[in-house]
């Protein structure tokens, strides 16, 4: 099934979530191992607002915190907006004031597309939360990072300073090696368009590689080898020129250009060389799983893969509480880039697959065997799980719920770390009723 149908309920999951609350012990059912110590933040859109002021899209909603602290088996919580310029724009003037990913202001379709970008860029930071150095930070595709109070979840304001200038879009998901530095990914946008990597250190960023491009893919990850960075431009492409005068909000720009297939760039780590293209059937990706080099010369890349990208637009507002248009389901695909320019393609199980974790600090860049993630259990009609992948034979066990909607699961080691699976998962979970 490449489909999966719209629950009734849906309405009830994208419901304004207004309070912010503070609770010293959720009720617990079953045990929390004593050993799990310490806080997990999550963070994505939680008020959309309402009418045309309002936001369009499932990914545009206003960036909410939760914090979940772990000690002694017990658990508390607490939760807050970010208080951001464009938290302000729809919680005091009760419009979008800035372009998110598929929703504009007012739709005043005056204003050019280039107001998304500096001084305009959105700090609506609802997609990712990373620990850089001492600081912890929230993440989206503009270059306005915003860090915030661990302790109190209070805003701190813009992080830092992504490097280049003009016109550019970085990923929310960048990556941190064994030594603990970030490396990241933007897309500069103009008439020289390139892909660009950075390294950050305590000393600042470094440029790694720039590839330039004509027509820019939508990147929102990438992939890491110990010997290589791994970029899947997929064959959804934006022409630079004609952002800077479009009446369209951002992924709005995009076509989908299914003959010029998936393209797979590879660059040296160490050098920034780019190594090699590789050429593969088209797909679209929004996350990778893992990538390693494998003992035969190949490099193994793993990644949620779609047919197309309609699930951008079946995940609009209208399009979901309509609840007529089923939304489409990735799966794990695993490319194999041979030397020499060959490339294999495999769909590692049937399962649909979405926001996977590995065992990040074990595993990540290296040969696995595990993957979690939110998938889909067919038990009778198809039902919302978390699933665990096998990678040596694709097979699949979930924990589902009736009409319980899991999210993002978070892998955290056991003591000991006896085993790649040791461990637990941590996830949120919706409960409709």
């Amino acid at each position: 099934m490449n489909v999966l149908p719209v629950p009734d309920h849906f309405a009830r999951f994208i419901s304004p979530q207004e309070s912010e609350v503070s609770v010293e012990a959720l009720p617990v059912d079953g045990a929390i191992p004593e050993w799990l110590t310490g806080t997990l933040l999550r963070n994505g859109p939680a008020y959309y607002g309402a009418g045309r002021g309002g936001a369009r899209h499932l990914f545009d909603g206003l960036a909410m915190l939760h914090k979940f602290a772990f000690t002694d088996g017990r658990v508390s919580y607490a939760n807050r907006f970010l208080r951001t310029r464009s938290y302000r724009a729809l919680r005091e003037d009760g419009r979008i004031g800035y372009r998110e990913f598929a929703s504009d202001p007012c739709r005043r379709l005056t204003l050019p597309i280039a107001s998304l970008f500096d001084p305009g860029y959105s700090d609506n930071t609802n997609v990712n939360v990373i620990r850089l150095g001492a600081r912890l930070v929230a993440l989206t595709e503009t270059p306005l990072p915003i860090a915030f109070d661990p302790e109190t979840l209070e805003t701190l304001g813009v992080a830092y300073d992504p490097p280049g200038r003009g016109v550019r879009s970085p990923t929310a998901h960048p990556h941190f090696d064994a030594a603990g530095s970030m490396i990241t990914l933007q897309v500069h946008f103009g008439v020289r368009s390139s892909y660009r990597l950075y390294r950050h250190t305590p000393t600042g960023f470094r440029l790694l590689a720039r590839i330039p491009v004509r027509q820019p893919a939508y990147v929102h990850s990438f992939a890491l080898t110990e010997r290589h960075i791994v970029l899947a431009e997929a064959p959804f492409r934006i022409r630079p020129l004609e952002l800077a005068t479009a009446r369209r909000p951002f992924i709005e720009n995009y076509r989908w250009l299914p003959e010029q297939g998936t393209t797979f760039l590879v660059v040296d780590r160490h050098t920034g060389r780019l190594t090699g293209r590789w050429q593969a059937g088209p797909m679209f990706c929004f996350h990778h799983v893992n990538a390693y080099d494998d003992p035969s010369g190949d490099i193994v890349v793993d990644l949620c893969a779609y047919e197309d990208p309609s699930i951008i637009d079946a995940t609009y507002l209208d399009t979901l509480h309509e609840g007529r248009t089923p939304i489409p389901a990735g799966r794990l695909r695993r490319y194999r880039l041979r030397p020499g320019g060959a490339t294999q393609e495999e769909t590692v199980s049937p399962t649909p697959f979405e926001w996977p974790r590995v065992n990040y600090r074990a595993v990540n860049s290296r040969p696995y065997r595990y993957a979690y993630g939110a998938g889909t259990v067919h038990d009778g009609v198809p039902a919302p799980a978390i699933t665990k992948l096998d990678l040596s034979d694709g097979s699949a066990i979930h924990w589902h719920d009736r009409d319980h909607h899991p999210g993002e699961p978070v892998f955290v080691p056991g003591p000991g770390r006896r085993g790649e699976d040791d461990g637990v998962l941590l996830s949120v979970v919706f409960d409709p009723a």
